[in-house]
């Protein structure tokens, strides 16, 4: 049998576990007989103030259940020696560290200041540093450490309004892969988590029965696990939350091979640029570190001269381009190419600008130089493009230092000035262009991160950290950016530069130029491209590679208590990626683990109830669809969701002799069940979910009256997919069908076409197809408004503010129209309708006016928030109805092309 796993006599230290995940840590390792330090400041969420509070409590608890703990009140960032001293007065040593203590100061770019942006590095990023330094040479002398950074999705994605939060977090996975590096022979071993639980942080922003599944308790069994002797792994990171063990590791693609010569342009990337972001292709790799370049050259050197397609970028003529960091290297690379497309480049250089801006102009083109340090000029830098060019159109943020030195050895000063110069500087140049961004509507930001952040590297702990914060810094301003049209981007140059030159070797040399890097950094400004947008691209040596995130299928628990054996004896499923998932948001990845973690104890219950008969039918019938049931409670939710209320009864009140169901109710059961017919990752390529718009929707209503009670199935299926794409901008409009049948009578109830726009995707072969006729001709036809004469009808709702909420209760599980954080990261004020809600409401006013009907037909054009009021305007033409729906607030039309075919026009009551 298996020993458990055991803490006995080890020294855990743990940050900011006065409450939360820290406390649960605690509780945890003590039980398994470790001597644990409970730090806490007892600060407020945003760190200020303190109290000693907060961790006593946690030792008491510890030490009322037989535990041995002692309390550190001392600030991390301030005085993290003294929380290893804590440790060795009183247990001799530290062998486990926990880098848990946080805080949030949230607020968009916009309004973000300096302060909000180094508090909360301070904390995450540098306190993590300073301790971590501490206890490092304890972990060399005893040759055995365990450490944990606390990362975070939104640091692995990005994440709106957290700038800040999301830079420290990715730092901390750069900081840590490099210590995993550097500690691999004293048997220190460094991993990283990026937890989703309920605690201070989270139940601000996440919706009560999402955080009832989040419990802190659920993120523990990783933890411990990953800090035991039993640990098979260093420098890897693990997303868990709800039960959901998965570890992530970066995907690359096999990418793009171009000739590193002078033909080497940005509209030869530009002709072949769906290649570089092509995961279907092979030479798909999950790397540890970076590309072998060596073998990228021998590749593209001898490939033949590339085709220049037939897309010249002329979108940089004019423009206003800041580079820092210009005045050599890969910045002077970038300089002189920017100018040779016609743009406008200031040269920043902290030593000497104007040797780059002579060679600009002598070549006839537009330039001035900028003699400013990156980190204390900032300001300065951009009042030259300012005072001279009047705007800025482009930044790209290319400066930097090297201090390289092994953590050992790392003294503070040399991380702190490599923090400074690279994230920092960084972070003052985007706040400082933003403004004219916004003003303008349009801006695009090139950073420069690097494959010692993506990946960490020996002897870089500073720039590791430094470049990873930078990767999630443009990750989040490329969300936040979005709907002002400004497009951040971020590349992993390779190429040998005076700063680089010392880490190649003699047979590299003069082989990888910055010229090689540089026309993928001016594709980026480029509006050719199409508004590509927070993307990662490794560049160097004539071959472009674009880097993901992928998660594993992991180990999945539903237990309430779960032991850290669990994750041991589960392992293989932890770091199984056979059914591995891509995720590419914060939003997406909390779906994807509340969909993984399914229905929880409940799910368990129910198969614990079940006998072996039941078991053997749901073998034989495993492709048959599921069900959905209604009746009349589930009718009069829909119809009071719409709009109904206490006066109509036939819409409210069973046992009314006119109780019917509003017609639009036929989108409901294909909300809440379907056979699983359709799968778009199937027909599609690069597939994501975020970027699917519902564009049109079809409704035909096939049994009448509907039944008021029923239990249904639902068959989906795909009608057409059509290939969109224009030059580089792939897109593919989607046609899907669903039918809904009584499981009883077999009859055909309701019949749903949805038409959906997918953004940065195409089919699998680049081809649109037809699988099935798209039956009635309502469905394809377009329903212009007639502009002749005034509508027959208009008619006013007034939405209620908490309508969304009342909806969503019909099977509306989308996060979009509930979590004010989600509706933020997608650039909505606040949480917004279902489209198919207001279109049940401008389906009960036809009703109510026209009579019953058996097609609709819609196209939807804008988002309507909760609380505003909608305004139907129709024209009855014969049996047909031509609708719009507006929002009169905004007075934007928010359904457009629409229309109602009525039963019996002749007894229409307009």
């Amino acid at each position: 049998m298996t020993q458990d796993i055991s803490f006995k006599d080890k020294v855990v230290i743990i940050t900011g576990a006065g409450g939360g995940l820290g406390k649960q840590y605690a509780l945890r390792f003590a039980e398994r007989g470790a001597k644990v330090v409970v730090n806490d400041l007892g600060g407020s969420l945003s760190g200020s103030g303190n109290s000693t509070k907060a961790a006593d409590v946690v030792v008491e608890e510890i030490k009322s259940k037989g535990g041995t703990a002692v309390s550190n009140y001392d600030n991390v960032v301030t005085n993290a020696e003294g929380i290893l001293k804590t440790a060795v007065d009183n247990f001799g040593t530290v062998h486990v560290l926990i880098n848990n203590a946080g805080i949030l100061k949230d607020a968009s770019f916009k309004k973000m200041t300096e302060k909000q942006f180094t508090d909360v590095l301070d904390v995450h990023l540098n306190g993590s540093f300073r301790l971590t330094k501490a206890c490092w040479p304890y972990f060399k002398k005893q040759n055995y450490g365990r450490i944990i950074m606390t990362a975070s999705p939104a640091g692995l994605y990005g994440n709106f309004g957290q700038a800040n939060y999301s830079a420290a977090k990715l730092a901390l996975v750069g900081f840590g892969e490099t210590l995993a590096k550097e500690g691999y022979k004293n048997n220190i071993k460094v991993n990283a988590i990026a937890p989703l639980a309920k605690s201070r942080m989270t139940e601000t922003i996440m919706p009560p029965d999402i955080l009832e599944r989040l419990l802190p308790q659920k993120i523990s069994p990783l933890v411990l696990f990953l800090t035991s002797d039993q640990c098979p792994t260093t420098g890897s990171i693990y997303e868990v939350a709800a039960g959901l063990f998965a570890q992530i590791r970066w995907e690359r693609s096999g990418g793009l091979y171009l000739r590193p010569d002078n033909t080497l342009t940005p509209e030869a990337i530009l002709n072949r640029f769906k290649d570089i972001s092509d995961f279907t292709k092979p030479g798909v790799q999950h790397p540890v570190q970076l590309n072998d370049y060596n073998q990228v050259w021998t590749v593209t050197s001898k490939l033949p001269s590339n085709d220049q397609g037939n897309t010249k970028i002329d979108s940089l003529k004019g423009k206003v381009v800041i580079i820092t960091g210009a005045g050599a290297g890969l910045g002077r690379s970038h300089a002189l190419l920017f100018a040779k497309y016609g743009a406008k480049v200031v040269v920043n250089d902290f030593k000497d600008p104007e040797t780059v801006v002579n060679e600009i102009r002598s070549a006839g083109g537009t330039a001035i130089g900028s003699k400013h340090d990156v980190f204390s000029e900032a300001g300065q830098i951009v009042k030259t493009a300012i005072d001279n060019f009047g705007t800025v159109d482009v930044l790209v943020n290319n400066a930097g230092i090297l201090r390289d030195r092994s953590f050992s050895k790392m003294t503070n000063s040399e991380w702190q000035q490599v923090i400074q110069i690279h994230l920092l500087g960084t972070f003052r140049m985007c706040k400082l262009v933003w403004p004219i961004f916004l003003e303008k509507g349009s801006g695009y930001i090139i950073n420069t991160t690097s494959t010692s952040g993506i990946y960490g590297n020996f002897g870089q702990a500073n720039y590791a950290a430094a470049k990873a914060g930078i990767l999630a810094l443009t990750r989040t301003l490329a969300i936040e950016g979005k709907k002002a049209h400004i497009i951040c981007n971020a590349i992993a140059p390779h190429a040998e530069t005076a700063m680089t030159r010392t880490i190649f070797k003699d047979s590299e040399l003069n082989k990888f130029s910055p010229s090689q890097v540089s026309p993928t950094v001016v594709l980026l400004a480029s509006e050719e491209l199409g508004g590509v947008t927070g993307e990662l691209y490794e560049v160097g040596a004539g071959w472009i590679g674009n880097t993901r995130w992928q998660r594993a299928k992991g180990a999945i628990s539903h237990d309430k208590e779960i032991p850290v054996e669990f994750v041991r004896d589960n392992w293989t499923d932890v770091v199984d990626y056979s059914k591995s998932v891509t995720i590419r948001s914060a939003q997406e990845s909390t779906m994807a683990i509340l969909d993984s973690v399914g229905g929880g104890e409940e799910e368990d219950d129910d198969g614990e109830e079940e006998d072996e008969e039941d078991v053997e039918d749901e073998v034989d019938n495993s492709q048959s669809a599921e069900v959905y049931d209604y009746d009349h409670r589930r009718v009069i939710l829909y119809n009071i969701s719409i709009g109904a209320t206490a006066k109509e009864l036939k819409y409210v009140y069973e046992s009314d002799e006119n109780f019917q169901v509003i017609p639009s109710f036929g989108v409901i059961p294909f909300m809440n069940q379907e056979d699983g017919g359709l799968n778009f990752d199937n027909l599609l390529r690069n597939y994501s979910p975020l970027n699917l718009l519902h564009g049109e929707h079809y409704l035909k209503i096939n049994k009448f009256p509907i039944p008021t009670a029923a239990e249904v199935t639902t068959k989906s299926f795909p009608i057409a997919v059509v290939d969109k794409s224009k030059g580089n901008k792939h897109n593919v409009l989607m046609r899907a069908g669903y039918e809904t049948y009584d499981t009883k009578t077999k009859e055909l109830l309701f019949t749903n076409v949805g038409s959906y726009f997918i953004r940065k995707c195409e089919t699998k072969d680049g081809k649109s197809h037809a699988y099935r006729s798209e039956g009635s001709a309502f469905v394809t036809n377009s329903f212009d408004a007639p502009t002749e004469r005034r509508p027959d009808l208009v008619a006013t709702f007034k939405t209620d503010e908490n309508l969304a909420v009342l909806y969503r209760l019909n099977g509306d599980f989308n996060p979009l129209h509930i979590d004010p954080s989600f509706a933020e990261g997608a650039n909505f004020k606040k949480p917004i309708l279902h489209g198919l809600c207001f279109f049940g409401i401008s389906a009960k006013i036809l009703l109510d006016n026209f009579g019953p009907f058996d097609e609709a037909k819609m196209r939807f054009t804008q988002a309507v928030y909760p609380g505003e009021t909608i305004q139907v305007r129709a024209w009855k033409q014969g049996s047909t109805i031509i609708f719009q729906t507006l929002v009169l607030e905004r007075n934007v039309v928010v359904i457009d092309k629409a229309a109602v075919r009525l039963l019996d026009h002749s007894k229409s009551k307009l």
